[in-house]
Formats: structure tokens, C-alpha cells, sequence
């Protein structure tokens, strides 16, 4: 055996450990890589969720319509169930205002819903509370970044034009769309079809970005009006 290649045989040994020693260090730096990829914070951008306030007219004279406003109303909250979002229940009548549920989940503001009851009678018609309703609405969503909508499921009655402007104003202050559905079992249409039930509300819908439907009394309408009025909604968050 030649002394040349004796020699030889050590140095490939310390070449080939060499070798080795790097591919277990970048094997381990690798694996920590891997680790603190999968450890770290994700950069996740949650959707903020939307605030939606339904009002619901429960005076008397909607006693042959009120399933078509309630089947109305939980239809849309179904469409609008999604992580984030935020219902709020009103009904409003010729007595005042009631805020039945605040802020809470698609599931327990349709139970809410399911347990709505007309109001009794009352000989004071005129004097629905539609605008003390909206300014309970308004009252309830906080001023920040969060998309805000309120609908409005009612039979129309809103003579009090004083009252809509300001109502109107505090609306587009805070950034909220209202949307209405007109229900009733009665035209919303005088001699001349001159509008006699919801002229300020449908001015308030288009004035606040929102869409005016007249739905009418027929349960038959109410599956295209609830995705018409929930696309209106969600185009709020997509404007976002």
C-alpha cells in the first residue's frame, strides 16, 4: 500500500463528517423554521361584523299582516348570520317603543321574534311612534367603523315631517342605511296615487343609501323581498 494513498483515506473521512455536520444543521435550522412558522401570530384580518336594528310595527291594524313582517324579519336575519354580526330587536306601535333584545346573535333575536305580539287597540292610531322607534335605533349603535343598517318592517304610518328631518340627520351623522319594507294589508296609495303611508320613509331609504320595497300582505312575497333587502345590507359591507 502506497503512503500517498494511506494519507488519502483520513482526509475523506473528515470531508465526509463535514458533510454530514452541515445537512443535520441546515435539517435542524429548517425544522425550527417550520415551528416558529407555524407558532406564530397569524396576520388574520376578521370581518368586523355588521350591526343590523330591526322595527317592527305591531299597532293593531296589522293583525292580518303581522306573519308576513315576521317571516320578513327572520328571513333576513338568517341571510345576515355570520361570525361578527350584531341584532337588535324593536317593535314600536301607538304605544312607545320596545327594544326586546341588544346586540346579541342571529339565533336569539329570531327567538325574539317568534314571540312578538300586537299591541291592544288604541283610539290614538295617528300617533304611532315610528320616529321615537328610529331614534331608539339610532340610540342603539355605537359610533364606530362597523357597517350599520336599520330595517324598518312597518305599515307605514310616518306624518310627521318635522321629526323625519332630524331623524334623517342623525342617520347620515352616524353612517347608518335604513332600509324599509312597507307591509300592510291596504293599498299606501290615495286618489291620484298620491302616496299616503311611507312618502318620508321611502325619501329616508334612498337619502341613507338604502332600498324602499313595498311588500305588501301576501306571504307569497316575502322570499324575494327578504334577498332583495338582505343584498342591500351586505352591499353596505362590501362599500366598507
Amino acid at each position: 500500500m502506497s503512503t500517498k494513498g494511506y494519507r488519502s483515506e483520513p482526509r475523506k473521512t473528515r470531508l465526509a463528517c463535514l458533510a454530514i455536520s452541515w445537512v443535520l444543521v441546515l435539517f435542524t435550522l429548517c425544522a425550527d423554521s417550520t415551528l416558529f412558522a407555524e407558532n406564530a401570530p397569524q396576520d388574520q384580518h376578521p370581518s368586523p361584523g355588521h350591526q343590523l336594528v330591526l322595527l317592527l310595527d305591531v299597532n293593531a291594524n296589522q293583525r292580518k299582516v303581522l306573519p308576513v313582517e315576521l317571516a320578513l324579519a327572520q328571513g333576513v336575519i338568517q341571510k345576515l348570520d355570520q361570525p361578527g354580526n350584531a341584532f337588535w330587536v324593536i317593535t314600536f306601535g301607538s304605544q312607545p317603543p320596545a327594544l326586546l333584545k341588544s346586540g346579541v346573535h342571529a339565533d336569539e333575536a329570531m327567538a325574539a321574534i317568534r314571540d312578538v305580539n300586537l299591541q291592544p287597540t288604541s283610539a290614538d292610531y295617528l300617533s304611532v311612534h315610528l320616529y321615537d322607534a328610529l331614534n331608539l335605533a339610532l340610540g342603539q349603535l355605537t359610533d364606530d367603523a362597523r357597517p350599520k343598517s336599520i330595517l324598518i318592517v312597518t305599515e307605514g304610518n310616518d306624518e310627521r315631517g318635522k321629526v323625519f328631518k332630524q331623524t334623517l340627520s342623525r342617520a347620515q351623522q352616524f353612517h347608518v342605511t335604513c332600509d324599509v319594507a312597507m307591509v300592510a294589508d291596504h293599498t299606501f296609495y290615495g286618489s291620484k296615487a298620491i302616496q299616503r303611508y311611507g312618502f318620508y320613509l321611502r325619501e329616508l331609504a334612498g337619502k341613507t343609501h338604502g332600498r324602499y320595497l313595498e311588500v305588501g300582505g301576501q306571504q307569497k312575497k316575502v322570499p324575494p323581498s327578504v334577498d332583495r333587502l338582505s343584498e342591500s345590507i351586505l352591499a353596505q359591507d362590501r362599500r366598507k
